[in-house]
């Protein structure tokens, strides 16, 4: 639900602030991931756009999140909370809803967010929603760090654009439940999770990923399991 790197200049015509088009490099959640994974790989995706290798992926879960999309909008526009959320949450949807957050950190680079939904709390504070579908039931797992950086990275943007935040974020998982009826449409579990915010100066993390851009190339991680393959092969090459 996040894309890797977003050249936001190129379709939006946005410039430096010196009026000359030079590119901005949009940075997302899922590229500071793949630094804490592997520096070298990082490097070489947002440097020289080496992208890592993808084995075949299902789409399943895009075409689930446009659904859901249509779905909360549909229910926006009546200003109620969707019925599979309305027992599990409080408050109201944001309307209209801003979905893409953007904070530039140099002339070169920013950082970028996209939200799949986000809360007015009663308080009127901003709480960003991110759905995750599983392939398990959520419920009986532990909440992955990736996930909580993401969180505390929304909350960020979101406050940097000026939005009073909440200090915690929703994770709304849709999981298919075990059932031999499906006459009546498809049985889903609907699990929410609050993720209380961690870390609040994510501008440290944003900058610390563009100083390695901006240097030579770093050692890969002793874990990277396409670095240890890399040199493995390379003598065969």
């Amino acid at each position: 639900m996040q894309q890797d790197l977003f050249d936001f200049e190129k379709k939006n015509n946005i410039f430096s602030s010196q009026g000359n088009q030079k590119k901005i490099k949009w940075l997302s959640h899922s590229a500071l991931e793949e630094l804490h994974r592997c520096p070298r790989c990082f490097w070489l995706s947002y440097k020289e756009g080496i992208k890592l290798p993808e084995g075949i992926q299902s789409r399943l879960a895009n075409r689930f999140d446009t659904i859901l999309k249509k779905y909360f909008n549909n229910y926006r526009q009546k200003g109620n909370l969707p019925p599979i959320i309305a027992d599990k949450l409080k408050g109201k949807l944001e309307n209209p809803f801003r979905e893409r957050y953007y904070l530039k950190i140099n002339e070169e680079y920013g950082f970028y967010g996209k939200l799949d939904e986000c809360l007015i709390s009663e308080e009127g504070e901003y709480v960003p929603i991110d759905f995750k579908t599983a392939s398990s039931d959520p419920r009986e797992k532990e909440i992955l760090s990736s996930y909580q950086n993401q969180i505390d990275e929304y909350l960020f943007l979101m406050e940097e654009n000026g939005k009073k935040v909440a200090n915690f974020g929703y994770l709304i998982y849709f999981f298919p439940e075990m059932s031999i009826e499906l006459t009546n449409g498809f049985p889903m579990i609907v699990h929410v999770v609050k993720i209380e915010r961690k870390v609040k100066d994510i501008r440290k993390r944003i900058e610390a990923a563009v100083k390695i851009l901006q240097g030579p190339i770093p050692e890969s991680s002793p874990e990277c399991v396409y670095c240890n393959w890399f040199g493995r092969v390379k003598r065969y090459y």
